[in-house]
């Protein structure tokens, strides 16, 4: 018989980085009104005369105007409120004070830690690319294999990340030239991403300084995708590779275009019919990548088999993909709606979940995590402040196997 049922369930939430000991602690900034004479210890708490004043707190630093010290202790009045160093200039009214607290890092405060942290992304420690450590063990030794059961994963790439995919070409048979066009960063609906471009393109010279397109109109047809029209040009969307001779472009502006074609459409068919009207040969995909890969050295080190991505020159091990379109129903696409144009969250149980084995005597006090895009890039979004979070249920066989 065989056994080695799952009894353990490990929950990792991509915002636990916060929790970290090693977080540095995070300031919070709030304000109260106070009154005080010049070389006082003791400062006067007032009614402030603005909503949304805060409580002061012992151990809060205030700043103002004659006034850096800590708060020592309050009372034994109400408004009396005791600090640190004397005043240095008085203020009879009532004068605003600015009151400097901090969120402490470590498990003392780990809920408010990873509230704080997710509006407070400065620490490097990207939703894309982060380590999870805990003062105590987050997986004993002896735990025999692991299984990825679930995961959640807030959406949160933009359909136009800078420098990624926000950048084409037009080259107008008329004139000669050679249009770049960068769109704006954010996210856009089909309509939205329309109207820009067609502002784009009114506002953008030839790489000659030749006029813009001035009459350039662009809209979209859930049929057709994007339709671009000009009275007065001839034109198409050039083929990136030809461009780069041409026009002498980088690798990585190369790599710009063609995601840029995807995203509105455009492909080999517009580079070779010149004309006063494009329409998308392809339709236009609004979601940045089709699915997120999900790494971790920690959790795959001990696996037998490694996968084709996992090797000495790349240890990274895949855990788990997840495909951001569902369970395969079509997604519609209209003026005002696709998926993509928006921050949206999905589920994703897995029905062929991933299977790690373990060795029984290795306990792990942190997991490391990489969340990679189609293209093997760490998804854009976090330092833009747009981070795409995850939450994963790990289910962990204890004891050991045996037939009978």
């Amino acid at each position: 018989m065989a056994t080695g049922a799952p009894n353990a369930i490990l929950a990792i939430n991509s915002l636990d980085r916060y929790i970290s000991t090693s977080y540095p602690p995070q300031p919070i900034l709030s304000f109260f009104y106070a009154s005080w004479a010049n070389g006082a210890t003791t400062i006067t708490l007032e009614n402030s005369p603005i909503p949304g004043a805060s409580t002061p707190q012992v151990g809060g630093f205030l700043t103002a105007t004659g006034l850096t010290a800590r708060i020592v202790s309050i009372g034994p009045a109400a408004n009396q409120i005791n600090i640190s160093a004397p005043t240095t200039q008085a203020q009879p009214l009532g004068f605003q004070v600015i009151q400097r607290t901090t969120a402490k890092a470590g498990a003392s405060q780990p809920v408010s830690n990873t509230l704080f942290g997710a509006y407070q992304d400065q620490s490097g420690n990207f939703a894309n690319s982060f380590e999870i450590q805990s003062p105590n063990s987050l997986i004993n030794g002896y735990i025999q294999r692991i299984v990825v059961s679930q995961i959640q994963v807030q959406y949160n790439i933009p359909t136009v990340n800078e420098g990624l995919n926000d950048t084409f070409y037009i080259y107008s048979a008329t004139s000669g030239e050679y249009y770049e066009v960068t769109i704006p960063f954010g996210f856009y609906r089909p309509d939205e991403l329309a109207a820009f471009m067609q502002i784009a393109v009114r506002a953008t010279t030839g790489n000659q300084g030749g006029a813009p397109i001035a009459d350039m109109e662009v809209t979209f047809d859930p049929i057709v995708g994007f339709k671009f029209n000009s009275v007065t040009d001839q034109f198409d969307f050039p083929n990136p590779i030809l461009l780069k001779g041409q026009l002498n472009l980088s690798d990585a502006l190369i790599e710009n275009i063609y995601k840029t074609y995807k995203m509105i459409g455009m492909g080999k068919f517009n580079a070779t019919n010149t004309s006063n009207t494009q329409f998308s040969f392809s339709y236009p995909n609004f979601l940045y990548t089709p699915y997120i890969d999900i790494f971790s050295d920690v959790l795959t080190n001990y696996q037998n088999i490694k996968d084709t991505n996992t090797s000495i020159a790349k240890p990274k091990g895949l855990i788990a993909r997840v495909y951001l379109s569902g369970m395969g129903n079509p997604q519609i696409t209209s003026e005002t709606t696709a998926l993509g144009t928006a921050p949206f969250i999905m589920t994703a149980d897995m029905n062929s979940p991933k299977v790690i084995k373990w060795t029984p005597d290795v306990a792990v006090p942190s997991i490391d995590f990489q969340v990679r895009d189609c293209y093997s890039d760490l998804i854009p979004g976090a330092k833009a402040g747009f981070p795409t979070e995850f939450q994963m249920t790990l289910l962990c066989v204890e004891g050991r196997e045996w037939n009978s």
